[in-house]
């Protein structure tokens, strides 16, 4: 199978280049730092699965993984990141095929190769079904106003602008932030957000 590999860190790309030589049935045809260069790669060398990292400069890699899974259902894409439920989660969303941590063990992710490239619409990824009841825990833990106080944060504007909007008086707003960080084990706006969108909750 014909496989390219993009990551901004030239380290990767050729620890990607040792790993794919003692691995006979995966050739790696070509890398790429950016999405642009992905591009050209895939019309040039029609590869049959491309690894990506979510950190690739620009859009970011989930982003250049959605829309290359959008205008080609059949290629296998791998997306590798942080070991974080929130990226695991949106690449299942997105379609791709398999979501692997960067620590992740080179077998693994030539096992995550292979996959990908005999079934580019089955999702695959380590702890998936661990990560999914992290989920479910999480989302059940907030009550239905806690979840509509969350959005709220996630829209903008201050407290005060927010009971507005919800009808609620500003203490009682008050009151629900303050058992949502509990809850979500944070203490300010900005933390609150971050953790809702790893555990994709918003």
């Amino acid at each position: 199978m014909k496989l390219i590999t993009v990551d901004p860190v030239t380290l990767v790309r050729l620890g990607y280049s040792a790993a794919c030589a003692t691995h006979a049935d995966i050739d790696l045809v070509g890398q790429a730092a950016t999405g642009e260069e992905t591009r050209d790669l895939i019309g040039d060398l029609q590869p049959d699965v491309v690894t990506i990292d979510a950190a690739v400069p620009g859009q970011g890699g989930l982003q250049l993984a959605a829309e290359l899974r959008a205008a080609r259902p059949q290629l296998g894409l791998v997306l590798t990141g942080p070991a974080e439920d929130g990226l695991l989660l949106q690449a299942l969303q997105a379609g791709l095929s398999a979501y692997l941590p960067r620590s992740a063990p080179v077998e693994l992710l030539m096992s995550a190769v292979r996959h990908a490239a005999v079934a580019p619409a089955s999702f695959t990824a380590p702890n998936l079904a661990e990560a999914m009841a992290r989920r479910r825990t999480r989302s059940t833990a907030l009550s239905p106003r806690e979840e509509q106080i969350l959005q709220q944060l996630n829209t903008g504007g201050s407290l005060a602008a927010i009971a507005v909007r919800m009808r609620l008086t500003e203490s009682t707003v008050r009151t629900y932030v303050a058992r949502l960080y509990d809850k979500l084990g944070v203490h300010n706006r900005t933390q609150a957000l971050q953790a809702a969108a790893r555990l994709y909750l918003i």
